[in-house]
């Protein structure tokens, strides 16, 4: 994708104006420049730019305002008349491209892979809601402090810190989502839907930036409205999940990466990018995305305290909480996607067990500082715990099944040991969320509010059963915690493939109450349905062995309630056909 492109929705937009170059090579500016005023240091006045500006790297400013005056109308209607011309000039001049059609424009090597783009592609273009398409470029060097990267002990040493680029919002951004008061209904929308499950946003944090008026929206916030409406936004039957929001999306973050606009809010839009991928099955977009997610995360410096910062120390508590959530949220991921696609390494490391899970969900919204004392990720499974901090603790046990699963050089004695001790402590969490559910919410019609975690519970413990319960792959001298373990993976196969049956059917029943709206479907996770597909292949396995015709009515179910969450994300369709090949296949086998 060319990085030198800037995404624009409706209208071209002006270049900033430019710091006017040096006259001499002596020449003195009447003030210090504005990073050596910000952080106090000693300026030596150079122009164009002075000494500690060039050995950071960064840009070097003398002006009082760096953003200039915003363009006016008559400004606009010139500019996009200049450009027309030039158009046509181009037009008249430019051989035809190769392959793309006359269409009057050259190709041009993509930056990234290579390929031939056009005037079409979403890595020229960004498309607004009405169907216009103008590229516009944006050239301009990097202008990120490169010693972060290359010496963060000398970064660290200087106390220097990174300012953040201002990036304007491409034009007609923001005027995609509508007006204010259709914004605010998608914001409502979101935190009713995927907020419900997915809580890395603050809501009170995300108010405060639309309600303050000296803070003005940069092109980070804009790309993390345009995410939320992507993963909160229900796709047509009739329609690909590869939108053109989507599409969108995915051009306006490479263009803020591309500009180093990188900020807590590219990060949970880039999370949001990936739940989405995730929910309608777009791979290997989804994996990738996800690891993307890590990367970044890591160059923030959200994964500890003690490395190199990127962003400014949080000033309250519901911000330093914001970015738990956020790298939890990676975690989450990071493991998800490695269910069933095994062998591959974890873009992120695993937590320190001194690490805090998430506090109540309810309280940081409001902005309250919880009354209890911080949960560690080394607390026990019993100790209750926030819906949020239960699907974090879920993810963490997953990864270490996912990775337990992986590492095929553990000697066999200490290998069955290891899988003994992760089931029961599986178990002992999937014992405890049921319980934690139905006190929460005694209602038949409501879905449990930790389905989430119960849901990864139940992938985790039956992806881990698989591995062990199969006869065939029985070592014959193994010791005799391979016994111990076959058959606990033989029993939990089908204990928790009826547990996620019971889970199937409590928000079968919370949809057939609330609809297929915002406040039923559209409130479910798509890291739920993973289980329910684990679940069904269970009990098509059953159902060819046995012959036992309540097999058979559980898997109709299962099934009835993969179409149900297809409604909603288009993984479930995906899953759901893997299901009826499979019983198609057996069912061959049989005669």
């Amino acid at each position: 994708m060319d990085s030198n492109i800037e995404p624009s929705f409706q209208q071209h937009q002006q270049h900033q104006p430019a710091l006017p170059a040096s006259h001499a090579g002596v020449e003195l500016a009447p003030q210090a420049c504005s990073s050596c005023r910000k952080q106090k240091r000693r300026c030596d006045k150079q122009v164009p730019s002075c000494g500690l500006c060039v050995r950071m790297g960064r840009p070097c400013d003398y002006a009082e305002d760096v953003r200039g005056q915003a363009p006016s109308p008559e400004e606009f209607t010139a500019l996009r008349q200049e450009v027309a011309e030039l158009k046509n000039l181009l037009a008249g001049r430019a051989p035809p491209s190769n392959g793309h059609g006359g269409n009057g424009h050259s190709g041009h090597q993509s930056s990234s892979n290579g390929s031939c783009g056009n005037d079409d592609s979403p890595s020229n273009t960004m498309s607004s809601y009405g169907g216009q398409q103008q590229p516009t470029t944006w050239p301009g060097a990097s202008t990120f402090p490169t010693l972060y990267f290359l010496d963060s002990n000398a970064f660290e040493y200087e106390r220097f810190q990174i300012q953040a680029p201002y990036v304007r919002v491409p034009p007609g951004a923001l005027s995609s989502l509508g007006s204010s008061q259709e914004l605010r209904q998608m914001i409502e929308h979101y935190f009713l839907t995927v907020h419900s499950h997915f809580p890395i946003i603050s809501k009170i944090r995300l108010y405060q930036h639309l309600t303050n008026p000296l803070h003005e929206p940069g092109a980070d916030l804009a790309l993390l409205f345009l995410a939320m409406q992507l993963a909160s936004t229900t796709v047509a039957s009739t329609q690909p999940p590869q939108t053109q929001l989507y599409q969108d999306v995915k051009t306006l973050y490479a263009y803020l990466e591309s500009q180093n606009a990188l900020s807590l809010q590219t990060i949970q839009a880039l999370l949001l990018i990936a739940l989405y991928e995730i929910g309608h099955a777009i791979y290997p977009a989804a994996y990738l995305t996800t690891g993307h997610a890590a990367r970044l995360g890591h160059a923030l410096g959200l994964h500890a305290r003690d490395v190199p910062q990127m962003l400014p120390r949080p000033t309250t508590w519901t911000e330093q909480e914001e970015r738990r959530r956020v790298w939890w949220a990676v975690i989450l991921l990071d493991r998800f996607v490695n269910i069933g696609h095994r062998g591959k390494f974890f873009a992120s490391a695993d937590p320190s067990l001194d690490t805090h899970l998430p506090t109540d969900d309810v309280a940081w919204d409001k902005g309250l500082m919880s009354v209890a004392a911080p949960l560690a990720l080394s607390a026990s499974q019993t100790i209750c715990a926030a819906p949020f901090a239960r699907t974090c603790q879920a993810a963490h046990l997953l990864g270490k099944v996912v990775r337990h699963i992986n590492d095929t050089a553990l000697p066999l004695e200490f290998r069955f040991e290891e899988a003994l001790q992760l089931n029961r402590t599986f178990c002992a969490l999937a014992a405890a969320l049921p319980e934690e559910a139905e006190t929460d919410d005694t209602s038949a019609a409501h879905p449990p509010a930790l389905c989430t975690s119960m849901a990864i519970c139940y992938s985790a413990l039956l992806t881990l059963y698989d591995t062990y319960s199969c006869t065939e792959r029985a070592n014959p001298d193994g010791p005799e915690a391979q016994l111990v373990m076959q058959k606990e993976a033989i029993a939990g196969l089908s204990n928790f493939s009826a547990a996620a049956l019971h889970l199937a059917r409590r928000i079968r029943a919370f949809v057939e109450a609330e609809g297929e709206g915002a406040s039923g479907l559209g409130r479910l996770s798509p890291l739920v349905i993973d289980c329910f597909y684990q679940a069904a292949a269970n009990y098509a396995w059953y159902l060819r062995e046995s012959s036992d015709p309540q097999c058979g009515e559980r898997l109709g179910e299962l099934k009835e309630v993969l179409r149900l969450c297809e409604g909603r994300w288009r993984v479930a369709g995906e899953y759901l056909r893997i299901v009826e090949t499979t019983e198609f296949a057996l069912a061959s086998a049989i005669r």
